[in-house]
């Protein structure tokens, strides 16, 4: 049985990919045959163990190591049942464009000249007539013997004291190397280290306006047993070697080197089919491949009913509701927000345009330049305590316009007449805002930290927090929800979705609140479409992010351990991708629904989607809002409503929602 998520995006799990391969995605079969990988028991190869939460995103390039080493960590995507391959792939060699002879005068040393593999090499040089913005340039390729072989990007540190003269440093190779399509067997004896332009390819179209310089190196020793006759003597395993989506695989394995001193990438990936798309292994050509053996995921149909006893949604919602009073609601309109005190039976507008004042001595002016002079807020939070204090979000960029938007946030005690922008916590700034939460004491409003963080690692956060209807503010942290596991989303990211997309950290909490970890996997969910973050009873969680590489995830224990989930197959999904358009939830008694161009619906013990008939269209449902309940009828704007974005807000009885 396939996920809904797979056949959805019609893609490939592509588990563990440097990125800078460009690997396309293809559809995976329900099953297909696997071509295994040379005998292990060649070379010994090594194995490390992968922690629970290490590929917890998925896509991560590995490095190879100097020695040809591969090791790596993939996670199971929501993919098919069946038997696939993991794939080490590598990028077909190029050749280089090389640089006009150096001039007498220009030259390059080693030290030391010779040596046995694995030798640290120091490479000393000069090119005359550099300018400094030449010498700008801090990184320079290096071919070894020649530049459609072993090739490597080395840092080039250019002397301040003698313009022209650099230095830089690598290892000799310490074993074979990718040739074309054969293997170059580690040999004694010498090989040309050629710097093929310096300083660097700076013409358009990629042509050298450098110099070539060139040296020489004398291998010593014994050389290598592996790979002499210059066919590929690759080896690749992995543990365990059958598993469910969502499975931490350790990968390891030995390949003929790639690139210079450990600077090559290499795909590793699960494949569906031999050899992958048409062309796809004249891009990036097999290393070596193991079998790999998915076995079905948990199916909604064998789920107990869920019990949500609360939810929370990614993103800046244009809609909010009192959470004390269903019919006291408001959404994000033309220069105004539309308010209700009567469950939609009438309404009132709160004017936007002190806003413009507010902002206009900030670095993020709104309307900005960009928008056509129109103020349209991206979000609205209605405070629970004061009928007239209002929380605001807008997406907005600084005076030198975008890319990228930021979002910031507003708050009005006045019901309009007065606007003010949410006081920023010290070690914060005002575009950093993430986003607000709403409980029954009062509201919190979060900020990304301005702390230097490891890339790879989600920044921290700051919690401002009022009790007196925006009055007053003080640091806080995140809340646990009045009932179920203790769990919350992090702040979202700026407005960068046509660009490298949007998220939230899921955080959860074992100690009632004073401390928060992310479980890891899964880490976050998509903020570009609504996600959604439920609580169950008996301390269960499910998280749904259609746009993940897992649709719907669910756990037992509060949120400390996941598991995929694999829906059906909806209705014309392979025939027609484009009718399952729409924003996926959870509703309030268990039920999936799929609201869009079509509306479907999965009840509990289903195995089968269907048609909600009565149910209106959406126009573009995949980037809606997701509809929110708010009493007994779903909201949602208009997404077809051009520059006045919400001004159109329609709704649906939750009763009508059937098949």
């Amino acid at each position: 049985m396939k996920t809904w998520r797979a056949q959805l995006a019609g893609a490939v799990l592509i588990v563990v990919m440097a990125v800078s391969l460009g690997i396309e995605a293809s559809h995976l079969p329900r099953k297909t045959s696997s071509q295994g990988s040379p005998d292990s028991t060649t070379f010994p190869i090594a194995h490390h163990t992968c922690a629970p939460t290490d590929a917890a995103i998925g896509n991560t390039g590995i490095m190879q190591a100097a020695d040809g080493t591969l090791a790596a960590c993939l996670r199971v995507g929501s993919v098919a049942t069946g038997t696939y391959r993991i794939a080490a792939r590598r990028n077909k060699a190029g050749g280089s464009i090389l640089g006009s002879t150096a001039p007498s005068g220009d030259w390059l040393t080693l030290t030391p000249p010779s040596g046995p593999p694995g030798t640290r090499i120091k490479l000393s040089g000069y090119v005359a007539n550099l300018s400094a913005a030449q010498r700008g340039f801090d990184h320079a390729q290096l071919c070894w013997e020649s530049c459609d072989a072993l090739v490597g990007q080395l840092q080039i540190d250019w002397s301040a004291s003698h313009p022209g003269q650099f230095t830089a440093e690598l290892e000799a190779p310490a074993g074979p190397w990718f040739s074309g399509s054969t293997v170059a067997p580690l040999r004694a004896g010498r090989y040309k280290l050629i710097f093929p332009c310096l300083p660097s390819f700076d013409k358009p179209g990629g042509s050298c306006s450098g110099v070539r310089l060139e040296a020489h190196f004398d291998l010593t020793g014994p050389g290598s047993s592996r790979c002499t006759t210059g066919v590929s003597c690759s080896v690749l395993k992995s543990t365990p070697v059958a598993g469910q989506p969502g499975t931490v695989v350790a990968v390891d394995g030995w390949a003929p080197l790639t690139a210079l001193s450990g600077d090559g990438f290499v795909a590793v990936v699960l494949e569906g089919q031999p050899d992958g798309k048409p062309g796809f292994d004249s891009f990036t050509p097999l290393i070596a491949s193991t079998p790999f053996t998915v076995t079905g995921a948990p199916g909604w149909a064998s789920l107990p009913p869920l019990h949500p006893v609360f939810s929370q949604r990614t993103g800046m919602d244009p809609i909010a509701a009192d959470p004390a009073n269903p019919r006291r609601f408001a959404y994000c309109g033309a220069g105004v927000i539309k308010m209700t005190t009567t469950g939609g039976t009438s309404w009132s507008s709160i004017s936007l345009a002190g806003v413009r004042a507010a902002s206009a001595s900030t670095n993020y002016p709104i309307p900005g330049s960009f928008s056509g002079g129109t103020v349209v807020c991206s979000g609205v939070v209605l405070d629970p305590r004061s009928a007239t204090t209002i929380y605001t979000v807008f997406a907005a960029a600084t005076r030198s316009g975008p890319p990228p938007f930021y979002f910031v946030a507003y708050v009005t005690r006045n019901s309009g007449r007065t606007w003010q922008a949410v006081p920023v916590p010290a070690k914060s700034e005002m575009g950093r805002f993430g986003g607000f939460r709403v409980y029954p004491s009062g509201v919190q409003a979060l900020f990304w930290s301005q702390a230097t963080m490891d890339s790879t690692q989600p920044s921290p956060f700051l919690v401002e927090q009022t009790t007196d209807a925006g009055r007053t503010w003080q640091a806080a942290s995140l809340r646990c929800a009045p009932s179920g596991p203790c769990i919350g989303l992090g702040p979202q990211d700026n407005g960068r979705c046509m660009a490298v997309g949007e998220w939230q950290v899921i955080e959860i909490s074992s100690d009632g609140g004073r401390s928060w970890t992310s479980p890891g996997w899964p880490g976050r969910l998509s903020a570009c479409t609504t996600s959604q973050l439920v609580g169950l009873d008996s301390n269960g969680t499910a998280a749904i992010d259609q746009m993940g590489p897992y649709t719907l995830m669910r756990s037992s224990d509060g949120g400390s351990n996941w598991e995929d989930v694999a829906l059906p197959l909806l209705p014309g999904a392979d025939a027609d991708p484009g009718t399952v358009q729409g924003s996926l939830q959870i509703l309030p008694d268990g039920r999936l629904l799929l609201a869009g161009n079509r509306w479907y619906l999965l009840g509990s013990g289903a195995t089968a989607w269907c048609s909600v008939a009565a149910a209106p269209p959406i126009p573009n449902g995949e980037w809606s809002a997701s509809p929110l309940l708010i009493g007994d009828r779903l909201y949602w704007s208009d997404p077809m409503a051009g520059a006045a974005v919400g001004v159109a807000l329609r709704s649906f009885p939750i009763n009508a929602v059937h098949c």
